[in-house]
């Protein structure tokens, strides 16, 4: 009997160039969204502090990111370009009410390392202390954005679950602890207009990390239509 034959473009060569080309579009989409902080430098000098606002935009392209990122890990996305605005658009409102306050708290983080005067010992453990809290904040955010991503959760359930799954899921946050922390090193130690070519790259890291997370969400706090139907049927209670 003759063996089936292969599509063409379903090889691991095809697959491997699609991931490739969808993580450059999602990061050239990332980039062009937050077109506002690559231009922050320009505008300081132009409207002062008011440039800060461009990082209020960076929540709603980050969840964009992930959902195209997601579905092109999966295998079930219809072009990252199509993907990404739909989500962009969808979940454009609850991105910033997840957002802003994670922002507001890094930015109170930053502000404070770089108001510690000094290089003794008292300054140094602050400013690691400051570090390690703006990382733990970094990765609770970037799980919001995960979960906001995925899930259609109330905002205030995001808030819990995005704390949550740091200690649920140790290997998971402690991953993304470590992708974060080695970006922003080699940002500092080299050039940060090198986001300008990283930041898709990153995302598409942070969400293949994150997939465990995303599963054990999904089991844990999500019912299928089927079993929901199932127990509307039988007049079950649903569980909390």
């Amino acid at each position: 009997m003759a063996a089936k034959e292969e599509q063409y473009g379903s090889g691991p060569l095809f697959r491997a160039a699609g991931v490739v080309y969808g993580v450059m579009v999602g990061g050239a989409l990332l980039v062009l969204a937050n077109a506002l902080v690559v231009l922050m430098p320009l505008l300081a000098g132009l409207v002062g502090p008011g440039a800060l606002v461009g990082f209020v935009l960076v929540g709603p392209s980050v969840v964009a990111s992930c959902y195209a990122f997601n579905r092109l890990l999966a295998g079930e996305d219809t072009g990252v370009f199509h993907d990404f605005v739909k989500a962009y658009r969808g979940n454009f409102g609850q991105a910033l009410a997840v957002w802003l306050p994670y922002a507001a708290l890094l930015a109170v983080i930053a502000a404070n390392l770089a108001s510690l005067p000094g290089s003794n010992l008292e300054a140094v453990a602050a400013r690691i202390g400051l570090v390690g809290l703006g990382l733990l904040v970094s990765t609770a955010a970037l799980h919001a954005m995960l979960l906001l991503a995925r899930f259609d959760f109330r905002t205030v359930d995001i808030y819990r679950l995005s704390i949550y799954s740091i200690g649920v899921r140790k290997r998971v946050a402690l991953g993304n602890v470590g992708i974060l922390f080695i970006t922003g090193f080699v940002l500092i130690s080299s050039s940060v207009w090198l986001m300008l070519f990283a930041a898709g790259l990153l995302v598409y890291l942070l969400c293949m990390n994150s997939r465990p997370l995303l599963a054990l969400v999904e089991e844990k706090f999500t019912v299928s239509v089927a079993a929901s139907a199932a127990g509307s049927l039988a007049g079950s209670a649903p569980v909390d």
